[in-house]
């Protein structure tokens, strides 16, 4: 039962973290301030925590039925 909220946990943590300043700040700084790089890095640390979400709901529905 821990590891589907775990699961919901991390994938909602995944697709917060692109939005906040101090992390598009450190990756601008990363990729010399290629904005369409940082962007293509939050859509795929935002798909990531999709895909996370996904996968905590069908085990909590699995172990609750």
């Amino acid at each position: 039962m821990l590891l589907p909220i775990f699961l919901l946990a991390g994938g909602i943590l995944l697709m917060i973290q692109p939005r906040t300043k101090r992390w598009q700040a450190r990756l601008l700084a990363h990729f010399n301030g290629n904005d369409q790089k940082v962007k293509q890095r939050a859509n795929t640390f935002f798909l990531l925590g999709f895909a996370f979400i996904m996968a905590g709901l069908a085990l909590l529905y699995r172990v609750t039925t």
